[in-house]
C-alpha cells in the first residue's frame, strides 16, 4: 500500500502466453523495479502488478488501479520483434480478435469504452518523442549490439523508440482501457524478449528512466 505522504505510481507487466510460455520479459523487468523512487525531491511509491493475459483480468486490473487515483500508470508488455523499448503513442479500438489465455475473444473485435464510447483510437497526452529523446540521452550505454554480419554503416539500436504499433492483443487492450480513463497519466511500453538484446536488469533500468520522464511531464500538467 502507498504511504499517505507519497504519490502512487503503478507499473504493470503481463504473465506468460502463447509464444512466450516460459517467461514474459515485461514482468521480468517490472518486478526488478524499486519499491519507491525519489524524483526532484518528491517521494513516489512504485507498485508492481502482474496481469494475466485475459480480457476479463485486464478489465478488473484497470478498474482497481484507477480507483486508487494513481499519479501515473505505466503498462509494460513484450514484443517479439522490437529490438529496444518501444514507447507507444496510441491504442486502437478494433481488431481485438485473438483469443486470450482463457480462449475468450471480444465480440466484433472492439469494446465500448466508459468515457470515449466507440472511439477508434486514443492517444496519450504524454510527449512520447520527448520521453524517447531524453531516455536515449540518459541511457547512451543501453544500446543493442549490431547483429552479425557486422556493418560499419549501421548505427547501434537505441534504448528506446517512439511507436504507433501497440498491437491488437492484450497490450493494446490494456492501454486503450487506461487511456479512456486518463490520457495525461497513462503510457504503454513494449520491451524486447529477455537478452534480445537487453537483460531484464537493463530493461528495468530503461523502464525506470521512462517513468522518471513521465513524472516530469505529469508534474508540468499539474502546475
Amino acid at each position: 500500500m502507498a504511504s499517505s505522504d507519497r504519490k502512487l505510481i503503478v507499473v504493470s507487466g503481463f504473465g506468460v502466453f502463447r509464444g512466450h510460455e516460459s517467461v514474459n520479459a515485461s514482468w521480468e523487468a517490472v518486478k526488478l523495479l524499486p519499491e519507491s523512487i525519489t524524483h526532484d525531491g518528491i517521494d513516489y511509491d512504485l507498485e508492481k502488478r502482474l496481469v494475466p493475459v485475459e480480457y476479463e483480468a485486464v478489465d478488473g486490473a484497470v478498474l482497481e488501479i484507477w480507483k486508487r487515483k494513481p499519479y501515473l500508470v505505466i503498462h509494460v508488455g513484450v514484443s517479439g520483434i522490437t529490438k529496444c523499448c518501444a514507447v507507444e503513442k496510441l491504442a486502437y479500438n478494433h481488431k481485438f480478435r485473438r483469443a486470450d489465455n482463457c480462449d475468450q475473444r471480444l465480440p466484433n473485435g472492439s469494446c465500448e469504452l466508459s468515457n470515449n464510447v466507440h472511439a477508434n483510437v486514443l492517444r496519450t497526452e504524454l510527449d512520447v518523442d520527448k520521453i524517447v529523446e531524453a531516455v536515449n540521452d540518459k541511457c547512451s550505454d543501453c544500446v543493442a549490439p549490431i547483429e552479425p554480419p557486422h556493418n560499419d554503416n549501421l548505427k547501434p539500436h537505441s534504448a528506446t523508440k517512439a511507436s504507433k504499433n501497440v498491437g491488437d492483443f492484450l497490450c493494446g487492450y490494456i492501454y486503450l482501457k487506461s487511456l479512456d480513463i486518463d490520457k495525461k497519466r497513462s503510457l504503454f511500453v513494449h520491451v524486447p524478449p529477455v537478452d534480445k538484446p537487453f537483460s531484464s536488469e537493463k530493461t528495468a533500468e530503461i523502464v525506470l528512466r521512462i517513468i522518471e520522464q513521465c513524472i516530469q511531464q505529469v508534474v508540468a500538467f499539474d502546475l
